[in-house]
């Protein structure tokens, strides 16, 4: 079976025919080396599952320290990621969230051939007795748009049983250190899974 990831589903999205020609050239390279953000990723999962925003600085500036060298530059990259840390540790008390998973592996099927994988960040039940998804962003200007959301948002309520009104779908945006969600419309979520059947028949009928 082909597979390919959610995060990649805006490149599929925008040319499904050269999209497929990636894949069956099947040119996935070595994997991204481990970055600052993703060591402040790391740092936010461990927030959640110890419940102490302290352990969780304490972590983020070990990581870091062991994986980057010390230099003024990066070390005023650390201190801009511990305060976006803080950030998102307010935000989330705000917001009244409470933690249920991280990284949650998924799998949508589009064909018997064909699948999408990928993990999604954060999962919390919100202060409506609903379910949030959310992802990490740089630029939170745009993730509307973006047709993993709708997604997602019905991916999350077939898996938990609920309705699509009871799902919100979200980003922590780095450039402005807040938590940014949405509920999508049933006529919107049924839009993105006919425009997703349609980029999977493309990519079927050339793989």
């Amino acid at each position: 079976m082909t597979k390919f990831s959610i995060s990649k589903l805006e490149s599929a999205r925008q040319n499904p025919t050269q999209f497929a020609q990636t894949l069956k050239s099947d040119d996935s390279g070595s994997g991204a080396r481990f970055s600052k953000y993703m060591a402040w990723q790391l740092s936010v999962f461990k927030y959640h599952t110890t419940n102490d925003l302290s352990q969780a600085i304490n972590y983020f500036e070990s990581t870091f320290r062991r994986n980057f060298a010390e230099n003024p530059n990066n070390d005023r990259q650390r201190e801009a990621f511990i305060m976006t840390l803080q950030a998102y540790a307010t935000e989330h008390v705000k917001l009244g969230l409470t933690y249920v998973e991280h990284k949650k592996r998924i799998g949508i099927d589009l064909s018997q051939k064909l699948k999408i994988t990928g993990e999604i960040p954060l999962i919390h039940l919100n202060s409506n007795s609903g379910y949030s998804a959310y992802f990490f962003t740089k630029d939170s200007t745009t993730w509307e748009s973006e047709l993993k959301f709708p997604i997602i948002q019905d991916y999350m309520a077939n898996f938990y049983g609920v309705d699509l009104s009871e799902v919100e779908v979200g980003v922590f945006g780095i450039d402005n250190e807040q938590l940014s969600q949405i509920t999508y419309s049933d006529q919107e979520v049924a839009d993105a899974i006919k425009e997703l059947n349609t980029i999977g028949q493309t990519i079927m009928s050339i793989i």
